[in-house]
Protein backbone atom coordinates (compact mmCIF):
# COMPACT_ATOMS: atom_id res chain seq x y z
CA UNK A 1 0.00 0.00 0.00
CA UNK A 2 1.56 3.22 -1.41
CA UNK A 3 -0.07 6.15 0.52
CA UNK A 4 1.24 10.10 -0.62
CA UNK A 5 2.42 11.49 3.14
CA UNK A 6 0.69 15.08 2.24
CA UNK A 7 -2.15 13.75 0.36
CA UNK A 8 -3.10 10.68 2.05
CA UNK A 9 -6.09 10.75 -0.33
CA UNK A 10 -3.72 9.39 -2.91
CA UNK A 11 -3.08 5.65 -2.31
CA UNK A 12 -2.70 2.81 -3.98
CA UNK A 13 -2.08 -0.75 -3.47
CA UNK A 14 0.00 -3.05 -5.95
CA UNK A 15 0.90 -6.93 -5.25
CA UNK A 16 3.17 -9.44 -6.55
CA UNK A 17 2.48 -11.72 -9.00
CA UNK A 18 3.78 -14.36 -7.33
CA UNK A 19 3.22 -15.92 -3.71
CA UNK A 20 6.45 -15.54 -1.51
CA UNK A 21 8.73 -18.22 -0.83
CA UNK A 22 9.48 -19.49 2.60
CA UNK A 23 13.35 -18.31 3.35
CA UNK A 24 16.25 -20.45 2.84
CA UNK A 25 18.72 -18.23 3.73
CA UNK A 26 17.92 -14.13 4.42
CA UNK A 27 14.25 -13.51 5.15
CA UNK A 28 12.56 -10.40 4.03
CA UNK A 29 13.32 -7.66 6.52
CA UNK A 30 12.40 -3.84 6.80
CA UNK A 31 16.24 -3.11 5.91
CA UNK A 32 16.22 -5.06 2.64
CA UNK A 33 12.65 -3.71 1.76
CA UNK A 34 14.02 -0.30 1.72
CA UNK A 35 16.85 -0.63 0.19
CA UNK A 36 14.58 -1.92 -2.95
CA UNK A 37 11.54 0.20 -2.75
CA UNK A 38 13.71 3.81 -2.03
CA UNK A 39 15.44 3.49 -5.95
CA UNK A 40 13.23 6.78 -6.93
CA UNK A 41 15.64 8.61 -9.20
CA UNK A 42 14.45 9.82 -11.94
CA UNK A 43 10.60 10.22 -10.15
CA UNK A 44 8.50 12.84 -8.51
CA UNK A 45 8.68 10.74 -5.23
CA UNK A 46 11.00 9.65 -2.52
CA UNK A 47 10.71 6.91 0.32
CA UNK A 48 9.24 8.47 3.63
CA UNK A 49 8.12 6.20 6.26
CA UNK A 50 8.00 2.28 5.84
CA UNK A 51 5.99 -0.34 7.76
CA UNK A 52 6.78 -3.74 7.33
CA UNK A 53 4.37 -6.42 8.57
CA UNK A 54 5.08 -10.10 8.04
CA UNK A 55 4.27 -13.87 9.42
CA UNK A 56 7.16 -16.09 9.37
CA UNK A 57 10.18 -15.69 7.34
CA UNK A 58 9.86 -15.39 3.61
CA UNK A 59 11.83 -14.64 0.78
CA UNK A 60 11.63 -11.55 -1.96
CA UNK A 61 14.06 -11.45 -5.05
CA UNK A 62 14.86 -8.08 -5.52
CA UNK A 63 13.53 -8.50 -9.22
CA UNK A 64 9.91 -9.04 -7.66
CA UNK A 65 10.34 -5.61 -5.64
CA UNK A 66 11.69 -3.66 -8.10
CA UNK A 67 8.25 -4.49 -10.65
CA UNK A 68 5.99 -3.55 -7.15
CA UNK A 69 8.35 -0.35 -6.72
CA UNK A 70 7.52 0.55 -10.40
CA UNK A 71 3.81 -0.43 -10.63
CA UNK A 72 3.39 1.35 -7.56
CA UNK A 73 4.83 4.33 -9.11
CA UNK A 74 3.10 4.46 -12.46
CA UNK A 75 0.00 3.81 -10.41
CA UNK A 76 0.32 7.36 -8.20
CA UNK A 77 1.48 9.48 -11.34
CA UNK A 78 -1.94 8.34 -13.43
CA UNK A 79 -4.17 9.26 -9.36
CA UNK A 80 -2.27 12.69 -9.58
CA UNK A 81 -2.89 13.49 -13.62
CA UNK A 82 -6.55 12.79 -13.23
CA UNK A 83 -8.73 15.70 -12.72
CA UNK A 84 -10.46 15.87 -9.52
CA UNK A 85 -13.34 17.31 -9.44
CA UNK A 86 -13.85 19.88 -6.31
CA UNK A 87 -16.78 22.29 -4.91
CA UNK A 88 -14.33 25.23 -3.73
CA UNK A 89 -17.31 27.43 -2.59
CA UNK A 90 -20.40 28.87 -3.47
CA UNK A 91 -20.85 32.54 -4.12
CA UNK A 92 -24.10 33.16 -1.65
CA UNK A 93 -22.06 30.85 1.07
CA UNK A 94 -18.80 33.36 1.12
CA UNK A 95 -21.17 36.59 1.02
CA UNK A 96 -23.33 35.23 4.04
CA UNK A 97 -20.24 34.23 6.59
CA UNK A 98 -18.27 37.50 5.30
CA UNK A 99 -21.43 39.96 5.42
CA UNK A 100 -23.83 38.41 6.75
CA UNK A 101 -27.25 37.19 5.31
CA UNK A 102 -28.84 40.21 4.49
CA UNK A 103 -25.88 41.58 2.12
CA UNK A 104 -26.25 38.20 -0.40
CA UNK A 105 -27.57 39.36 -3.15
CA UNK A 106 -28.49 43.00 -2.52
CA UNK A 107 -28.08 45.33 -5.23
CA UNK A 108 -29.73 48.95 -6.16
CA UNK A 109 -32.92 49.32 -7.51
CA UNK A 110 -32.37 51.99 -9.90
CA UNK A 111 -28.52 51.58 -11.85
CA UNK A 112 -26.70 55.17 -10.87
CA UNK A 113 -24.10 57.00 -13.50
CA UNK A 114 -21.20 58.62 -11.88
CA UNK A 115 -19.04 60.70 -14.17
CA UNK A 116 -14.92 61.42 -13.84
CA UNK A 117 -13.74 64.40 -15.57
CA UNK A 118 -10.74 65.97 -15.67
CA UNK A 119 -11.17 69.35 -17.45
CA UNK A 120 -13.13 72.27 -17.18
CA UNK A 121 -14.86 71.51 -20.49
CA UNK A 122 -15.96 67.56 -19.58
CA UNK A 123 -17.28 69.25 -16.20
CA UNK A 124 -19.45 71.97 -18.57
CA UNK A 125 -20.85 69.08 -20.23
CA UNK A 126 -21.08 66.58 -17.49
CA UNK A 127 -23.39 68.87 -15.52
CA UNK A 128 -26.06 68.37 -18.59
CA UNK A 129 -26.63 65.01 -18.85
CA UNK A 130 -28.11 63.62 -15.53
CA UNK A 131 -25.75 61.96 -14.01
CA UNK A 132 -25.36 61.12 -10.18
CA UNK A 133 -22.61 62.47 -9.35
CA UNK A 134 -19.15 63.98 -10.80
CA UNK A 135 -16.20 63.57 -9.67
CA UNK A 136 -13.70 66.14 -10.12
CA UNK A 137 -9.96 64.66 -11.09
CA UNK A 138 -8.31 67.93 -11.92
CA UNK A 139 -4.48 68.68 -12.45
CA UNK A 140 -4.78 72.07 -10.28
CA UNK A 141 -6.42 71.64 -6.51
CA UNK A 142 -6.80 75.11 -6.23
CA UNK A 143 -9.54 75.24 -9.39
CA UNK A 144 -11.20 72.42 -7.56
CA UNK A 145 -13.16 74.86 -4.93
CA UNK A 146 -15.18 76.35 -7.37
CA UNK A 147 -15.96 73.41 -9.63
CA UNK A 148 -17.07 71.83 -6.42
CA UNK A 149 -19.58 74.42 -5.83
CA UNK A 150 -20.53 74.38 -9.19
CA UNK A 151 -21.13 70.72 -8.92
CA UNK A 152 -23.80 71.43 -5.66
CA UNK A 153 -25.15 74.29 -7.26
CA UNK A 154 -26.43 71.94 -9.86
CA UNK A 155 -27.97 69.38 -7.13
CA UNK A 156 -25.90 66.41 -8.20
CA UNK A 157 -23.22 64.91 -5.76
CA UNK A 158 -19.62 65.70 -5.93
CA UNK A 159 -16.21 63.63 -5.06
CA UNK A 160 -12.75 64.76 -5.37
CA UNK A 161 -10.12 61.91 -7.06
CA UNK A 162 -6.95 61.67 -4.32
CA UNK A 163 -3.68 61.33 -6.70
CA UNK A 164 -2.55 58.19 -7.18
CA UNK A 165 0.58 58.79 -5.12
CA UNK A 166 1.14 60.57 -1.73
CA UNK A 167 4.56 60.40 -0.07
CA UNK A 168 6.18 62.05 2.78
CA UNK A 169 6.27 65.99 3.07
CA UNK A 170 2.57 65.92 0.57
CA UNK A 171 0.46 65.95 3.52
CA UNK A 172 -1.01 69.61 2.78
CA UNK A 173 -2.58 68.18 -0.24
CA UNK A 174 -5.07 65.70 2.20
CA UNK A 175 -5.71 68.72 4.31
CA UNK A 176 -6.96 70.76 1.09
CA UNK A 177 -9.13 67.88 0.36
CA UNK A 178 -10.62 67.53 3.38
CA UNK A 179 -11.01 71.31 3.60
CA UNK A 180 -13.04 70.99 0.52
CA UNK A 181 -15.72 69.10 2.71
CA UNK A 182 -17.07 66.45 -0.21
CA UNK A 183 -16.60 62.94 -1.07
CA UNK A 184 -13.21 61.27 -1.77
CA UNK A 185 -12.27 58.84 -4.29
CA UNK A 186 -9.40 57.33 -2.82
CA UNK A 187 -6.26 55.59 -4.66
CA UNK A 188 -3.32 55.52 -2.01
CA UNK A 189 -3.79 52.44 0.45
CA UNK A 190 -2.03 54.53 3.41
CA UNK A 191 -4.02 57.35 2.86
CA UNK A 192 -7.34 54.99 2.81
CA UNK A 193 -5.45 54.01 6.57
CA UNK A 194 -4.77 57.74 7.02
CA UNK A 195 -8.37 58.62 6.51
CA UNK A 196 -10.14 55.51 8.10
CA UNK A 197 -9.02 56.73 11.88
CA UNK A 198 -10.05 60.38 11.40
CA UNK A 199 -13.09 61.27 13.08
CA UNK A 200 -15.68 63.39 10.89
CA UNK A 201 -14.04 61.70 7.68
CA UNK A 202 -15.65 62.50 4.66
CA UNK A 203 -17.81 59.63 2.59
CA UNK A 204 -15.07 57.65 0.89
CA UNK A 205 -15.24 55.09 -2.56
CA UNK A 206 -12.24 53.13 -3.03
CA UNK A 207 -10.39 53.29 -6.37
CA UNK A 208 -8.96 50.37 -8.61
CA UNK A 209 -5.70 50.55 -7.29
CA UNK A 210 -6.92 49.27 -3.58
CA UNK A 211 -6.61 45.93 -5.23
CA UNK A 212 -9.86 44.34 -4.50
CA UNK A 213 -9.64 41.46 -6.12
CA UNK A 214 -11.53 38.52 -3.98
CA UNK A 215 -14.53 38.80 -1.21
CA UNK A 216 -11.32 38.59 1.23
CA UNK A 217 -9.45 41.95 0.02
CA UNK A 218 -12.58 43.41 -0.39
CA UNK A 219 -13.83 42.78 3.35
CA UNK A 220 -10.36 43.71 4.76
CA UNK A 221 -10.75 47.48 2.56
CA UNK A 222 -14.85 48.50 3.16
CA UNK A 223 -14.07 47.47 7.02
CA UNK A 224 -12.21 50.87 6.92
CA UNK A 225 -15.12 52.66 6.17
CA UNK A 226 -15.51 52.77 2.53
CA UNK A 227 -18.94 52.62 1.08
CA UNK A 228 -18.16 51.36 -2.06
CA UNK A 229 -14.53 49.74 -3.80
CA UNK A 230 -13.63 49.86 -7.33
CA UNK A 231 -12.44 46.09 -7.98
CA UNK A 232 -9.57 46.06 -9.71
CA UNK A 233 -8.22 46.24 -13.49
CA UNK A 234 -7.08 42.52 -13.15
CA UNK A 235 -10.40 41.07 -13.02
CA UNK A 236 -12.31 40.22 -15.93
CA UNK A 237 -16.15 41.10 -16.19
CA UNK A 238 -17.33 37.73 -14.95
CA UNK A 239 -15.04 37.86 -11.83
CA UNK A 240 -16.60 41.34 -11.25
CA UNK A 241 -19.76 40.10 -11.23
CA UNK A 242 -18.91 37.45 -9.45
CA UNK A 243 -17.39 39.98 -6.63
CA UNK A 244 -20.45 42.03 -6.93
CA UNK A 245 -22.55 38.80 -5.74
CA UNK A 246 -20.08 37.93 -2.85
CA UNK A 247 -19.83 41.21 -1.40
CA UNK A 248 -23.21 42.99 -1.98
CA UNK A 249 -23.44 44.18 -5.38
CA UNK A 250 -24.63 47.69 -3.68
CA UNK A 251 -20.69 47.76 -2.16
CA UNK A 252 -19.60 47.79 -5.95
CA UNK A 253 -18.83 50.64 -8.49
CA UNK A 254 -17.87 49.25 -11.45
CA UNK A 255 -15.94 51.36 -14.11
CA UNK A 256 -17.84 50.72 -17.47
CA UNK A 257 -16.27 53.25 -19.53
CA UNK A 258 -12.45 54.57 -19.14
CA UNK A 259 -8.78 54.55 -20.38
CA UNK A 260 -7.11 52.21 -18.66
CA UNK A 261 -4.13 53.96 -16.84
CA UNK A 262 -0.95 51.60 -17.95
CA UNK A 263 1.59 53.37 -16.65
CA UNK A 264 2.48 55.81 -13.84
CA UNK A 265 5.50 57.63 -13.24
CA UNK A 266 7.14 60.23 -11.48
CA UNK A 267 9.16 61.10 -15.01
CA UNK A 268 7.17 64.52 -15.97
CA UNK A 269 6.92 64.50 -19.84
CA UNK A 270 5.74 68.28 -19.64
CA UNK A 271 8.66 69.66 -18.13
CA UNK A 272 11.20 67.19 -20.17
CA UNK A 273 9.73 68.24 -23.94
CA UNK A 274 7.94 71.47 -23.18
CA UNK A 275 10.00 73.89 -20.60
CA UNK A 276 13.85 74.35 -20.16
CA UNK A 277 13.26 74.38 -16.53
CA UNK A 278 13.50 70.80 -13.99
CA UNK A 279 10.68 71.25 -11.01
CA UNK A 280 7.53 72.92 -10.68
CA UNK A 281 9.13 75.97 -9.85
CA UNK A 282 10.74 77.20 -12.73
CA UNK A 283 9.10 74.62 -15.92
CA UNK A 284 5.88 77.21 -16.18
CA UNK A 285 3.53 74.78 -15.90
CA UNK A 286 3.32 73.62 -19.75
CA UNK A 287 0.97 70.96 -18.25
CA UNK A 288 -2.16 73.24 -17.67
CA UNK A 289 -1.85 74.57 -21.39
CA UNK A 290 -0.71 71.72 -23.56
CA UNK A 291 -2.12 68.12 -24.29
CA UNK A 292 0.06 65.53 -24.24
CA UNK A 293 -0.08 61.93 -25.87
CA UNK A 294 2.25 59.38 -26.73
CA UNK A 295 2.13 57.71 -30.14
CA UNK A 296 3.00 54.17 -30.68
CA UNK A 297 4.46 52.18 -33.67
CA UNK A 298 0.86 51.52 -34.33
CA UNK A 299 -0.18 55.33 -34.51
CA UNK A 300 -1.86 55.21 -31.27
CA UNK A 301 -1.98 58.10 -29.48
CA UNK A 302 -1.87 57.26 -25.51
CA UNK A 303 -3.26 60.32 -23.71
CA UNK A 304 -0.47 61.49 -20.90
CA UNK A 305 -1.96 62.86 -17.83
CA UNK A 306 -0.47 64.52 -15.20
CA UNK A 307 -1.20 65.09 -11.37
CA UNK A 308 -0.54 67.73 -8.21
CA UNK A 309 2.51 65.65 -7.71
CA UNK A 310 4.57 66.40 -10.79
CA UNK A 311 3.80 62.80 -11.73
CA UNK A 312 2.52 61.56 -15.23
CA UNK A 313 0.45 58.94 -16.27
CA UNK A 314 -0.46 57.45 -19.31
CA UNK A 315 -3.83 56.01 -20.95
CA UNK A 316 -4.08 53.37 -23.26
CA UNK A 317 -5.64 54.99 -26.65
CA UNK A 318 -8.96 53.27 -26.81
CA UNK A 319 -11.97 53.40 -24.39
CA UNK A 320 -12.36 50.13 -22.52
CA UNK A 321 -15.96 50.10 -22.35
CA UNK A 322 -18.07 47.12 -20.91
CA UNK A 323 -21.45 47.33 -23.16
CA UNK A 324 -21.09 43.30 -23.89
CA UNK A 325 -21.16 42.81 -19.74
CA UNK A 326 -23.87 45.66 -18.98
CA UNK A 327 -26.78 42.82 -19.14
CA UNK A 328 -24.57 40.18 -16.64
CA UNK A 329 -23.74 43.24 -14.38
CA UNK A 330 -27.29 44.30 -14.20
CA UNK A 331 -28.41 40.28 -13.50
CA UNK A 332 -25.82 40.26 -10.53
CA UNK A 333 -27.18 43.59 -9.31
CA UNK A 334 -24.57 46.04 -9.71
CA UNK A 335 -26.09 49.55 -9.36
CA UNK A 336 -23.02 52.00 -9.21
CA UNK A 337 -21.41 52.71 -12.95
CA UNK A 338 -18.65 54.71 -13.84
CA UNK A 339 -17.81 56.43 -16.68
CA UNK A 340 -13.76 58.12 -16.95
CA UNK A 341 -13.03 60.38 -19.22
CA UNK A 342 -9.24 61.47 -20.36
CA UNK A 343 -8.80 63.56 -23.89
CA UNK A 344 -12.39 63.45 -24.90
CA UNK A 345 -14.35 66.49 -25.73
CA UNK A 346 -17.09 67.89 -23.89
CA UNK A 347 -19.57 66.80 -26.78
CA UNK A 348 -17.51 63.27 -26.99
CA UNK A 349 -18.30 63.52 -23.26
CA UNK A 350 -21.86 63.52 -23.54
CA UNK A 351 -22.30 61.64 -26.16
CA UNK A 352 -20.92 58.46 -24.43
CA UNK A 353 -22.95 59.40 -20.76
CA UNK A 354 -26.49 59.61 -23.06
CA UNK A 355 -25.32 56.21 -24.35
CA UNK A 356 -25.09 54.78 -21.34
CA UNK A 357 -27.97 56.72 -19.53
CA UNK A 358 -29.72 55.11 -22.10
CA UNK A 359 -28.60 51.67 -21.97
CA UNK A 360 -28.98 51.70 -18.07
CA UNK A 361 -32.72 52.69 -18.42
CA UNK A 362 -32.89 49.24 -20.80
CA UNK A 363 -34.20 51.77 -24.10
CA UNK A 364 -31.15 50.83 -26.01
CA UNK A 365 -28.91 47.22 -26.45
CA UNK A 366 -25.78 46.56 -25.06
CA UNK A 367 -25.11 46.13 -29.29
CA UNK A 368 -26.58 49.72 -29.85
CA UNK A 369 -24.83 50.78 -27.10
CA UNK A 370 -21.45 49.53 -28.14
CA UNK A 371 -22.35 51.18 -31.36
CA UNK A 372 -22.86 54.55 -30.40
CA UNK A 373 -19.47 53.96 -28.30
CA UNK A 374 -17.34 53.21 -31.01
CA UNK A 375 -18.32 56.70 -33.08
CA UNK A 376 -17.85 58.67 -29.66
CA UNK A 377 -14.91 57.53 -28.25
CA UNK A 378 -11.96 59.44 -29.86
CA UNK A 379 -9.72 56.60 -30.79
CA UNK A 380 -12.82 53.60 -31.00
CA UNK A 381 -13.20 51.32 -27.83
CA UNK A 382 -12.42 47.93 -26.82
CA UNK A 383 -12.84 44.98 -24.15
CA UNK A 384 -9.51 44.77 -23.15
CA UNK A 385 -9.35 43.57 -19.29
CA UNK A 386 -13.38 43.17 -19.36
CA UNK A 387 -12.70 40.05 -21.90
CA UNK A 388 -13.91 36.55 -20.25
CA UNK A 389 -11.85 34.02 -21.76
CA UNK A 390 -13.47 30.89 -22.53
CA UNK A 391 -12.85 27.89 -19.89
CA UNK A 392 -10.81 30.22 -17.78
CA UNK A 393 -11.50 28.81 -14.66
CA UNK A 394 -10.50 25.42 -16.13
CA UNK A 395 -6.67 24.92 -14.95
CA UNK A 396 -4.71 23.02 -17.27
CA UNK A 397 -2.56 19.81 -16.03
CA UNK A 398 1.04 20.61 -16.93
CA UNK A 399 3.36 17.49 -17.99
Amino acid sequence: MWTLEERPEVRVEVASEEALAAAQNRALDAEMLRAQLERLGGTAYRLGALTLKCEGAVFAAASMLNAVRRRAVEGLRALQESPVARVVGDAGAVAERLWGAEAAGVGVETPRLHLLVRTAEQLDAALGVGADSITLDYLDLYGLKPSVERVREAGIAVRVATPRVLKPGEEKIVEFLLRLGCALLVRPAGLLHHLAGLAGAPALTGDFSLNAANAVSARLLLEQKLERITPTHDLNADQVATLAREVGAHRVEAVAYQHLPVFHTEHCVFARFLSTGKSFEDCGRPCERHRVELRDVGRRAHPVLADVGCRNTVFGAEAQEASGHLEAWLAAGIGHYRLEFAHESGEEVREVSEAFRLALRGTITGKQLAHRLRRAAPQGTTEGSLFVPANYLTLPILQ
